[in-house]
């Protein structure tokens, strides 16, 4: 199996470091702000969802290059004053929870949240399908998923890995990553898919804390809540007990009465709301948190609306809805929604603002 660590994670996709464009076509077009209003009122009659949140690196430069100027020129969260980078929230915000089992299930959901990096988009993909236009291209997509399931080592069986290919026996783990179906389509895409696990901060890809694993296929999708799940595998020991651990901290939770509010980041009890906190790499960046309110929930439909803070990159990324119950306790929902598009429209002033609505899929 490829695993790459370390500096090598630094370069791009294609040969030579760089993120390689089909041809002269594939030049992201620009549009003026009319068009842009144009075109997401026709998203909105054509999608529930919104519009994809997929990162598209488009171009020859550095993949690195290309992620930093997107987050630093974004138009629909400037500055991104809400969101809060993975290592603050872990050494500032859980420190204030009361009991340390509450911090070590946030903790897990961070170390279990991971970047995707997709470089082909499938010629499979429908007509009416948002990336449609692309189809065929290895243009680099950027997301999020979230790991859900990991097996016990394998000893006996063979190893679907990119090196063992199915023909050797050899110990192995196998895991299971969620995201949006507009992100993976097919195995196709999932088969050039970089997993990239513990992306916190922009030093883990120099000092090998990050770890990246090749995505084999899909296992499951479902076209009308925008949901599809690959299989991962790895030969670390160390990786997979890692994971393991922190998997088996989340699936403890279950959705028992939590007491959050030393957190200083969700609303007060008294607005009467739920929260929904994301975590994701927002234009391809280091894992962010961002926290806001659910907005919409309809009984007997899957798609939650909500108002924290998203942007390209965060396609697939989980939702984890807070809701309230008796005596002042909070829980968390363990089937996250998976988030699937946004909606903006820019405000007219002197700062481009964007006002947004985000949904995600409830997966079950």
């Amino acid at each position: 199996m490829r695993e790459e660590q370390g500096k090598g994670e630094a370069r791009g996709v294609e040969g030579g470091g760089r993120v390689a464009a089909e041809d002269e076509g594939d030049v992201e077009k620009k549009m003026t702000k009319e068009e842009c209003i144009d075109c997401i009122h026709q998203v909105q009659q054509k999608r529930p969802g919104g519009h994809h949140e997929c990162e598209i690196l488009w171009g020859r430069e550095h993949q690195t290059v290309v992620s930093d100027y997107k987050w630093k020129n974004c138009k629909k969260n400037p500055g991104h004053e809400q969101f809060i980078s993975a290592k603050d929230f872990k050494d500032n915000y859980l420190s204030r929870l009361q009991t340390g089992k509450r911090g070590k299930e946030l903790r897990a959901m961070i170390d279990l949240t991971v970047r995707l990096r997709v470089s082909r988009t499938s010629q499979d993909r429908p007509d009416d399908d948002e990336l449609a236009k692309i189809r065929g291209s290895n243009a680099l997509r950027l997301g999020t998923g979230f790991i859900r399931g990991v097996r016990d080592p394998l000893y006996n069986k063979p190893c679907p890995c990119n090196e063992c290919e199915g023909k050797v026996t050899r110990k192995h783990w196998r895991f299971y990553v969620q995201t949006a179906l507009h992100v993976l389509f097919n195995t196709e895409e999932a088969k050039r898919t970089k997993v990239d696990m513990f992306y916190d901060d922009i030093d883990c890809i120099g000092d090998g804390r990050m770890k990246t694993v090749w995505g084999l296929e899909v296992v499951e999708s479902t076209l009308n809540r925008d949901f599809s799940s690959i299989l991962c595998v790895t030969h670390d020991d160390d990786l997979g007990e890692r994971i393991k651990s922190a998997w088996h901290c989340w699936d403890d939770n279950e959705i028992k009465p939590q007491d959050l509010s030393h957190l200083d980041l969700l609303p007060s009890w008294e607005r009467q709301c739920d929260p929904a906190l994301i975590i994701s790499h927002p234009h391809g960046q280091p894992k962010k948190i961002t926290v806001g309110e659910v907005q919409h929930l309809v009984e007997n439909n899957p798609l939650v609306k909500y108002n924290t803070a998203t942007c390209a990159g965060s396609s697939g990324a989980p939702v984890f809805v807070i809701y309230q119950c008796i005596e002042k306790f909070r829980y968390l929902e363990w089937f996250a929604p998976v988030h699937c598009g946004s909606y903006t429209e820019a405000s007219i002033g002197k700062k481009s603002v964007q006002e947004q609505l985000n949904y995600g899929y409830e997966i079950w």
